[in-house]
C-alpha cells in the first residue's frame, strides 16, 4: 500500500492485490470512494450480492460513497487488481462531475471518463512490475487533478472540520465560519462530496467508532459516549444502518488487513 504525500487530502492510498480472497467481503461507509482496475487477462468477476442491485463488477470501476452496508463476493480463482482509495475532494477533482451521481452506486469507469479508462488499463498491464504500475497510477491521477476543478474552499473547510472533529462539529458552526447560507453549502457539499454535510458527519463519526472497536475498545457504552453518541442504543442503531450488524458482532468479525472491510 502506497500513500503518496503530494496527494495527501485527495488520495488515502494506492494499493495492489495479487492472490485469492475469501469469498464474501462486507464494506461499511467510510466517507471515501474507490477506483479499481482489474489487471491481466479477463477472469471471473467480483459480484455485488447485498446493498446495491446484484451484478458483476466491470473490469474497471468507480464506486461512489456508500451509505449502507455492501457485500461483495470474490471469484474462486486468484485475482490481480490495482486500486485507489479517494477522499471526496480527490474524486471530484479526478472526474469533475457531481459526486451525488455516484453515491450508493458502482459504475463502469468507462461510463465516467470514457475511452481513457481502457487506455489506463492497457498502460497498467504493460507497466512491467508492481512498483511501476503503482507509480503509473499515481502519476495518472495527479495529471487528472491538474486538469479538473478543485473543491470549493467552503466545502473543503467543512470537510476538514468534520474530519478533524470526528464528525462532532455542528453544521451551524461551519456556516458561521465560512459565511455561506445553509442551502448553498448543502448544494455544493452534495455536488462535491456526494452526500449532505450531516450525513457525512455521521459517516465520519461511525468510521472513527468502527476503528476503535476494531482495535479492542472494551466498554460499548463508554465507546459510544466518547464518539458523540447519546447512549449505547443510539450507537446500536447506527451500526444496524451502516454495517448491518450489532457492535458486538462487528467487533468479533475478521477484518481484512489494511482495509475497512470484514470477512462476511
Amino acid at each position: 500500500m502506497y500513500r503518496p504525500s503530494p496527494l495527501a487530502g485527495l488520495v488515502e492510498s494506492i494499493w495492489l492485490f495479487d492472490g485469492k480472497l475469501l469469498r464474501r467481503e462486507r464494506y461499511y461507509p467510510t466517507g471515501e470512494l474507490d477506483l479499481i482496475v482489474q489487471l491481466g487477462p479477463p477472469s471471473e468477476s467480483f459480484r455485488i450480492v447485498e446493498g446495491q442491485p446484484a451484478g458483476a463488477f466491470p473490469p474497471s470501476s468507480l464506486a461512489g460513497l456508500i451509505v449502507a452496508p455492501l457485500v461483495i463476493e470474490a471469484p474462486a480463482v486468484p485475482s490481480r487488481m490495482l486500486g485507489i482509495r479517494l477522499r471526496p475532494a480527490g474524486a471530484y477533482s479526478m472526474i469533475g462531475v457531481p459526486l451525488r451521481e455516484l453515491t450508493g452506486a458502482t459504475l463502469d469507469l468507462h461510463d465516467v471518463i470514457g475511452s481513457e479508462a481502457r487506455r489506463l488499463a492497457e498502460r497498467l498491464d504493460d507497466a512491467g512490475s508492481d512498483e511501476a504500475s503503482v507509480m503509473l497510477l499515481g502519476e495518472w491521477i495527479a495529471d487528472r487533478f491538474a486538469r479538473h476543478p478543485s473543491t470549493d474552499p467552503g466545502v473543503a473547510y467543512a470537510v476538514s472540520e468534520i474530519e478533524r472533529t470526528g464528525g462532532k462539529v455542528s453544521v451551524g458552526n461551519i456556516l458561521d465560519r465560512i459565511g455561506a447560507s445553509p442551502k448553498r453549502l448543502t448544494s455544493l457539499f452534495e455536488e462535491q462530496v456526494g452526500v449532505k454535510p450531516k450525513l457525512f458527519s455521521r459517516i465520519v463519526r461511525f468510521r472513527r467508532l468502527a476503528a476503535a472497536l476494531r482495535t479492542g475498545a472494551k466498554s460499548l457504552s463508554q465507546t459510544a459516549l466518547a464518539h458523540g453518541y447519546y447512549d449505547q442504543p443510539h450507537m446500536n442503531a447506527e451500526f444496524r444502518e451502516f454495517a448491518g450488524m450489532s457492535p458486538r458482532r462487528f467487533a468479533a468479525a475478521v477484518p481484512y488487513p489494511e482495509s475497512s472491510s470484514l470477512a462476511d
